[in-house]
């Protein structure tokens, strides 16, 4: 993405919008299938996650602050959705875990693309969102930023509008959350 094409974005050029959305339809769609925890709420959250940043692009400071306000708005609409669905939401446990990309993936099982492999994975990556879908708001959107979609601590802290130390505690205790329900469901040895 261009300046430019930001600057236009940002002045109502639907067309730069789409280009801009097209790039990022992808990792949009990701981070909200693992914060909703299925496919069906991924896509409605992104939908709404799409209209919201059409809507409000102009309070973007900058180009280079795009994605980490991109993660912003994302980790809010799905938290509100979650809100708004408290009770109704309902997790499919036959739901398709593999088409999140490849930065959710056990790198472990990459090497290898057999059938066993490729059902390990899947079913590891079943299982690691079920436990991502355990972790408190607050933990869940910042392990899935740092430790799913790679930002640093530094576009996290912009992202959710908190200081770094903040952010370094909330991800060492979802980390550790996150851990302890993966024993729990003895994906992980307890050590």
């Amino acid at each position: 993405m261009n300046d430019l094409l930001f600057k236009k974005a940002q002045n109502g050029d639907l067309e730069a919008f789409e280009t801009i959305i097209k790039s990022y339809e992808k990792l949009i769609y990701n981070a909200a299938y693992r914060m909703m925890g299925n496919a069906h709420d991924a896509e409605d959250a992104s939908q709404e996650v799409i209209l919201k940043v059409y809507r409000s692009i102009s309070s973007c400071n900058s180009i280079g602050a795009f994605k980490s306000w991109l993660f912003r708005v994302i980790n809010n609409t799905c938290i509100d959705e979650i809100r708004k669905r408290k009770g109704k939401t309902s997790l499919s446990l036959d739901a398709d875990y593999s088409d999140v990309d490849s930065h959710s993936e056990n790198p472990l099982l990459k090497d290898e693309t057999t059938p066993e492999t490729e059902f390990l994975r899947n079913d590891l990556n079943k299982n690691i969102q079920l436990a991502i879908d355990k972790l408190p708001n607050d933990y869940k959107g910042i392990v899935i930023m740092r430790d799913i979609n790679g930002l640093s601590y530094e576009d996290i802290a912009d992202a959710l509008e908190i200081n770094i130390g903040t952010v370094k505690s909330r991800i060492a205790r979802g980390r550790k959350k996150l851990r302890e329900e993966l024993v729990q469901m003895e994906i992980f040895g307890s050590s």
